[in-house]
């Protein structure tokens, strides 16, 4: 590539003369660093996730009443609020599950509802219905989308320090921190034993006292609680004071006054009852690796970042772990961002395998370093460029638009690589490079602006479909379209103004212009010299066949027919699925016991699957909720829940082996 030669100054009449992209080139030049770097800007503040940002059109209204039986769940809970959320505006249909103590009802509406505002309508329904439901029933509202699922899950287990103190370590101690970290919607803990203190009456001394359980409940909710006599000034200064009745002791829960007898003697519940620390009674068995276990999930915010969420919760895990008692372990069991820092190395090797490849490609055919590099260069920036679209969009970093970005490599180069060789045909030919230029433009932009744009509606209609599968395809469409249209603009703009400064002087004598017969007579002869060597064997070889099978039309007939009837085979023998099947590293078993199974008989069965897994050489760990599930789920039975399996990372066996001799050997 040899340098510039200084140009002489070139008056404005000459300067007008000049063809666009030799008057145009710096501000093209600027104007495509300018947007690059700002792509590259966005590139880092774009929200990472697994899949894209959807906001299903559905809201998950789930109760908790304790042990209330199921037809009384259904009177009075259930059916309210069925008949209370018809007035939502854009309710299309109303579901719901009922089981003893807890309740889902579930709204669907249409896909093109703003589910924001629609979740708003449903919480005001819900408010003023709370007056109407049982004081102890408490309700939750959910809109459905992709972080209702926890992105990281930790186990935390111990020899030897009790369930009742590992819940208390998870909710007091791991739950605020983690909750205060930026992107983390909600930490959600789950097995262990919640402390409590058992308050047991003695029958005879409550007849005797005339007191009831209600007098006892009454004196407890009443007592235990904080409450602020007034304003105390005192010394110059304005004091809030405050009166602390809250027990925390057995002694202090037994100090409570129930009643004063008629002779003035209070009675208090120690009096009356025994009082003993205890645990809540729990319908659910939370393990890990066999262990009692306590689960911490943490759920991101929509719009978060996957990776910066979860380098931030393993950075404070870290500092946490060290301070914990001993004998407790902390253990990660889940981690979604796995699959989404090997999705973006997996882009970024593709795209630095493209830009190799095609550069290898374009030096052996063209023979030039300096064409190689324009059209290196336009992967890069036509990505980046792609960034600020997907950025302006409210599009994620996901296996869709990752797909579509590693899918485009591929293709955006296309038209810088037409434009570029038809460049050096001309120059070869004997133009200069901006006599070149200009003819290769005058040539290929009608034809490039109709090869790109029509793929590019093949993926419109993409972008205007509903549904799940719509919202799935909507960023791929997106993402292809804007990466093809962009290479075609930068091909027509970017190309010709950089080739101006790469694409090398060729020192060939200029032929005659007295007609348009030796100048295409100089570009043949030109292609022909560039199809020299081995290329040039390689293009004899296909015009033979192709004279061989034109002489025989009944050949291309034939052909046409087997392929057409070989892909009608294949359709219909082709298995359908929303998403490949992906190995993150990890998969979940869900199980069903017999229904009516009691929690001991559940647990009995799934100790055998515990034993299988742990044989199992490639598990790294596992946890299993029986009664619960992983993520949003109002109504659970002890007959039902799962296994989280986390796999080595060095395993021999790939995923689908490995799940299918468990499923062999569980059956």
């Amino acid at each position: 590539m040899e340098a510039r030669s200084e140009s002489p100054k070139i008056s404005a009449s000459d300067q007008a003369s000049l063809p666009w992209f030799q008057r145009l080139s710096r501000p093209i030049l600027f104007l495509t660093v300018s947007l690059a770097l700002l792509g590259a800007y966005f590139a880092f503040s774009i929200p990472v996730s697994v899949f894209p940002n959807t906001d299903f059109p559905r809201i998950v209204v789930g109760v908790d009443n304790g042990v209330m039986p199921i037809d009384q769940m259904l009177v009075t809970i259930t059916r309210p609020i069925e008949e209370a959320v018809n007035s939502v505006p854009g309710l299309q249909k109303v579901t719901s599950i009922t089981s003893r103590g807890s309740a889902e009802v579930d709204l669907f509406f249409a896909w093109n509802s703003d589910m924001i505002l629609t979740l708003q309508r449903v919480d005001a329904v819900v408010a003023r219905l709370q007056a109407e439901l049982p004081t102890t029933a408490k309700v939750e509202t959910h809109r459905m989308t992709f972080a209702v699922f926890p992105i990281i899950g930790y186990s935390l287990t111990s020899d030897t320090v009790p369930p009742n103190k590992l819940w208390e370590i998870a909710t007091y101690d791991l739950k605020p921190r983690i909750n205060r970290l930026d992107g983390v919607a909600t930490v959600i803990i789950q097995g262990g034993r919640v402390p409590e203190f058992q308050v047991m009456p003695d029958p005879a001394r409550l007849l005797t006292a005339g007191i009831t359980v209600q007098d006892i409940l009454d004196a407890i909710r009443r007592t235990n609680l904080i409450d602020s006599p007034g304003l105390i000034e005192h010394d110059h200064q304005l004091v809030l004071g405050l009166i602390s009745g809250q027990v925390r002791t057995p002694d202090q829960i037994g100090q409570i006054v129930v009643k004063t007898s008629t002779a003035g003697v209070p009675i208090r519940l120690g009096d009356i009852a025994s009082i003993a620390p205890s645990v809540a009674p729990t319908y659910t068995i939370v393990t890990a690796n066999g262990k009692p276990a306590v689960l911490v999930n943490v759920d991101r915010q929509p719009e978060s970042n996957t990776l910066q969420v979860a380098n931030e919760v393993h950075a404070l895990i870290s500092e946490l772990a060290p301070t914990l008692p001993p004998g407790v372990h902390l253990e990660p069991f889940y981690d979604q961002s796995t699959i989404v820092h090997d999705s973006i190395a997996s882009v970024r090797d593709a795209v630095l395998l493209g830009i190799l490849l095609s550069s290898i490609i374009l030096v052996l055919f063209l023979r030039d370093w300096g064409t190689s590099l324009v059209a290196g260069l336009v992967i890069p920036i036509t990505l980046l460029i792609t960034f600020i679209v997907l950025q302006a969009t409210g599009q994620s970093f996901n296996l869709m638009t990752l797909g579509g970005l590693a899918a485009a490599v591929g293709l955006v180069i296309d038209d810088a690589i037409v434009v570029l060789e038809n460049i050096v045909l001309h120059r070869d030919a004997g133009q200069n490079r901006p006599q070149a230029i200009q003819s290769a433009l005058k040539e290929l932009t009608v034809p490039l602006i109709g090869s790109t744009v029509t793929p590019i509606v093949v993926f419109l209609p993409l972008i205007s479909i509903t549904g799940v599968t719509g919202s799935f395809f909507r960023a791929l469409a997106i993402t292809m379209t804007v990466s093809l249209f962009t290479s075609l603009l930068l091909a027509l703009s970017w190309t010709p103004a950089l080739s101006q400064f790469f694409v090398r002087r060729k020192d060939i004598a200029a032929p005659a212009t007295g007609s348009e017969q030796v100048d295409i007579t100089a570009l043949v002869n030109a292609e022909e010299a560039h199809l020299s060597g081995f290329f040039g064997r390689i293009v004899d070889f296909y015009g033979r066949v192709m004279q061989s099978v034109l002489k025989r039309p009944w050949i291309l007939a034939l052909s046409s027919v087997v392929i057409v009837a070989l892909s009608g085979v294949c359709y219909y023998f082709l298995q359908t699925g929303l998403l490949p099947e992906m190995d993150e590293g990890a998969f979940i078993l869900d199980y069903f016991t017999p229904p009516g199974s009691s929690l001991a008989e559940s647990n009995r069965i799934l100790l055998h699957i515990e034993d299988i897994l742990k044989s199992t050489p490639e598990v790294e760990n596992t946890s299993r909720r029986t009664g619960l599930q992983l993520g949003l789920a109002a109504v659970t039975e002890a007959n039902n829940g799962d296994f989280t399996v986390r796999l080595k990372k060095d395993r021999k066996r790939a995923l689908d082996e490995i799940t299918s001799d468990i499923r062999g050997e569980i059956a």
